[in-house]
């Protein structure tokens, strides 16, 4: 007697095979998309430095221009003294405490000095640092 379909067993491995597949490939494009909205906040913290030293180096206002962190935004700031104004929210946790790991820099009218330092952020899983030499060149 020959009979046809498929047995129980095979049905299950077949049905096991798709999940691990399905179940990884979730699972890879899971990390992608963390890693890629880690390294856009990377970019946005370089970008609104470099926006903030190019207006102080071209004396907008004649003034020096700087970049802070006010829980939980990042803010550009006209003048010496870190205040609320162009606020940018971040999207990742940098510290418990961010006035170490976030200093405050302020960028020298025509010059684009600074005092220099370095800004570290973290995802509680991946974590980099921003580095500003007293010169104003940021490295990333």
């Amino acid at each position: 007697m020959s009979s046809k379909g498929f047995t129980m067993i095979e049905i299950i491995i077949v049905i096991a095979i798709f999940i691990f597949v399905v179940g990884f490939g979730m699972l890879t494009d899971f990390n992608v998309f963390t890693g890629d909205t880690f390294h856009a906040e990377e970019a946005k913290i370089v970008s609104l430095l470099g926006r903030a030293r190019s207006r102080a180096m071209a004396n907008v206002y004649d003034s020096n221009f700087g970049v802070c962190y006010i829980s939980p935004n990042y803010v550009m700031f006209q003048g010496s003294t870190c205040v609320a104004g162009d606020a940018i929210p971040a999207n990742v946790n940098i510290s418990e405490n961010p006035s170490t790991i976030f200093p405050t820099f302020v960028f020298n009218r025509l010059t684009g000095t600074t005092v220099g330092g370095t800004i570290h952020i973290t995802d509680g899983v991946k974590s980099t640092d921003i580095i500003i030499n007293n010169e104003g060149t940021i490295s990333w």
